[in-house]
């Protein structure tokens, strides 16, 4: 059986509980429970995930891990601290908060000043090391930060990066009527084309993810095909990843659609690449998803 992992979903609690940043995407109230996600994974037949906070305050994502070992990896969000950018020992302050929750990424919007070459870059130390043992980076940056990034690839080309939801550079975000995040004009020609580019890296993946905030169609989002297509041929199978992005896309079009949107637009992939996609390239990435004693059970409570 196809053992499914979500590669990109959101937890988190109110922000007067947690502590987490208020958005017109997450007013104060608004909840992701991780059990929520769980009822969710067990009716689409997804057996582990990729958690990810949505900013700095990860007490949620770390305790979904504790209390669920082998069904969720994590992601942190980069601070200013892992960055360089506080004063503080970047490395040090990696492994301090390491230390207290066992992420296996991270997710950063800034790599460093854009017009200055990524040696410069006060990042720089946390990403070597982030390179040498193992953990990845979760990429989510604007336009101007892109050079950056193609620079990295090319000066620490053992880094692992995940380029998320389709290698889209954010900018412009709104929230549509069901409190999706909703984005104008994703894929310029030139964006495309950088991002193929990319794929020269073999360390550099792409999360299949955030169809319904970049398309101007309805599910199954066929204005995409081209950018997913064009995409799954660079890269291949065995560097694409499915994600979910929940809570966002969860009700509309539902979390039980979204795993069926790698079928609509790579219908050619064979087996063993739709296995990669939906969960081989996940379970590479994070070891600890790699139970499948454990995902086997969680399929059958």
């Amino acid at each position: 059986m196809l053992s499914v992992v979500d590669g990109h979903a959101h937890v988190f609690g109110a922000a007067g509980e947690t502590g987490r940043s208020v958005h017109p995407l997450t007013p104060p109230e608004r909840t992701a429970p991780v059990e929520e996600l769980l009822g969710l994974m067990a009716g689409a037949g997804v057996t582990a995930a990729v958690l990810v906070p949505v900013d700095t305050a990860d007490d949620v994502v770390a305790d979904a891990l504790a209390r669920y070992p082998g069904r969720f990896a994590g992601v942190a969000v980069a601070t200013d601290a892992e960055l360089g950018r506080s004063g503080a020992d970047p490395v040090r302050a990696l492994y301090a908060r390491r230390a207290r929750w066992p992420f296996g990424a991270v997710r950063t919007g800034w790599l460093g000043d854009p017009a200055r070459p990524i040696t410069d870059s006060p990042a720089l130390p946390m990403l070597r090391a982030m390179a040498a043992d193992g953990l990845v980076l979760w990429s989510y940056l604007p336009p101007e930060q892109l050079g950056l990034l193609e620079q990295l690839v090319r000066a620490l080309p053992e880094l692992r990066v995940v380029l998320n939801h389709l290698g889209f550079c954010p900018h412009d975000m709104r929230v549509d009527e069901h409190l999706r995040p909703r984005f104008d004009d994703p894929f310029p020609g030139e964006l495309v084309r950088r991002l193929a580019r990319l794929a020269d890296a073999p360390g550099v993946h792409v999360l299949v993810s955030g169809q319904y905030a970049l398309s101007a169609a309805a599910a199954p989002y066929a204005d995409l095909f081209a950018v997913i297509r064009r995409l799954a041929a660079v890269y291949g199978p065995e560097r694409l990843m499915w994600g979910s992005d929940h809570p966002w896309p969860s009700r509309v079009p539902g979390y039980g659609a979204l795993p069926g949107l790698v079928d609509a637009a790579l219908p050619d992939l064979d087996a063993a690449g739709r296995a990669r996609v939906l969960g081989g390239t996940a379970r590479a990435l994070f070891p600890d998803l790699n139970r499948e004693d454990i995902h086997r059970m969680g399929a059958l409570t």
